[in-house]
């Protein structure tokens, strides 16, 4: 065995960033279930997850910990302590804070990983950051300055972890945060957007991103012992999308039929309008505790780990939202790509299955 192969061998931990976030702590439960499960090949036998997190409490981390995740509270800027979440680690899946330092906490990080030898680093960014460029520059500033952040912690990560040492996985909207929408769904019988009803627009189940995420690492970690995998499974970049990007009108009429609500319209709103209704998620009760289902993450069936809590909803957080709806607005966000059916091998579930799948959960907010 080559001095490089023992080296790589003695390092036996990946880590996720983030963990105290609805993405970050989703991707972690897939990983842990996979060990848990005996899904990975002997090749993991005597791995580490460590989950980052700012603050483990109120965010249902100790299920994960159960699980065998390794939880550590970060501050994400002090780099010595950073140095020594990357000892011994192999892999990080990066997922960007929702902070105003986000930038910083990202450089620290990928500073510290290079530091430590890290292997490879994938990042989970945002579809359509790319496109925020047709944009004059000038407007870019106030109008995207949240995507905008997005943009640059890509490129941190190409410069460096350059060639085959990153890869990114860009997501659209998932969703699971429809759950915020619950409430006027059920009662008022409409779907609210802050987007014009005849522009379409790109959104996902969470699951089947997570779900795409581990199979491409788990093709990566193949590779690296000399396994042959296809050439979908070899890109730095990946654009995640359902299989066809619907508008607003459309949305509605898949959530009513899932639902069992054939009436149900789309409506309209102003982004203050949103904020509101997203300001007001922060204070329902219903919103506090995730809830005990186990669900069925190959199915879409929600579970624990994929309830958006209202711990969730940062005030960066919305502001993101506003901007890729903006994106949305501008005809930006009318993009497909077969890359997560490839990976998957199979369609990407459609949002009136997922709410069929999940109709119980959505009836709770009656």
């Amino acid at each position: 065995m080559s001095q490089q192969q023992q080296f790589n061998f003695s390092k036996n931990v990946y880590v996720i960033t983030n963990c105290d976030s609805l993405l970050g702590y989703a991707l972690a439960y897939r990983f842990l279930e996979a060990m848990k499960n005996r899904e990975e090949g002997p090749e993991i036998s005597g791995h580490k997850l460590r989950l980052l997190c700012r603050s483990r409490s109120g965010f249902g981390l100790s299920r994960l910990e159960e699980m065998g995740g390794e939880i550590v509270e970060v501050n994400y800027k002090e780099e010595d302590k950073m140095r020594h979440c990357m000892k011994d680690v192999r892999c990080v899946l990066l997922v960007p804070e929702y902070s105003s330092d986000r930038e910083k906490e990202a450089d620290c990080l990928l500073k510290a990983a290079k530091h430590q030898h890290v292997e490879h680093v994938a990042l989970m960014s945002c579809l359509g950051v790319d496109r925020i460029h047709k944009k004059d520059s000038n407007q870019q500033g106030s109008e995207f300055h949240n995507l905008e952040q997005l943009c640059r912690i890509e490129k941190m990560v190409k410069e460096n972890f350059s060639g085959e040492k990153h890869c990114i996985v860009r997501h659209p909207m998932f969703y699971q945060l429809l759950y915020y929408l619950a409430p006027q769904i059920e009662r008022e019988n409409f779907l609210p957007l802050p987007v014009e009803k005849n522009k379409k627009w790109s959104t996902l189940d969470m699951n089947d991103v997570i779900e795409g995420v581990y199979r491409l690492a788990k093709k990566h970690r193949e590779r690296l012992v000399g396994q042959q995998v296809d050439e979908i499974f070899k890109k730095q970049v990946y654009d995640f999308t359902c299989s066809k990007p619907l508008n607003g009108e459309e949305m509605a009429r898949e959530i009513g039929e899932g639902l069992g609500q054939s009436d149900m319209k789309f409506k309209q709103i102003s982004e203050s309008d949103m904020k509101k209704q997203l300001e007001h998620i922060k204070k329902d009760d219903r919103f506090k505790e995730r809830p005990d289902q186990r669900g069925d993450l190959k199915k879409g069936r929600d579970g624990f780990w994929s309830f958006p809590i209202n711990k969730f909803i940062h005030d960066r957080k919305i502001e993101t939202f506003m901007e890729w709806w903006r994106l949305a607005n501008m005809g930006q966000l009318d993009m497909h790509s077969d890359e997560l059916r490839h990976i998957l091998d199979r369609e990407p579930h459609s949002l009136k299955k997922y709410i069929e799948v999940n109709r119980d959960q959505f009836k709770r907010f009656k």
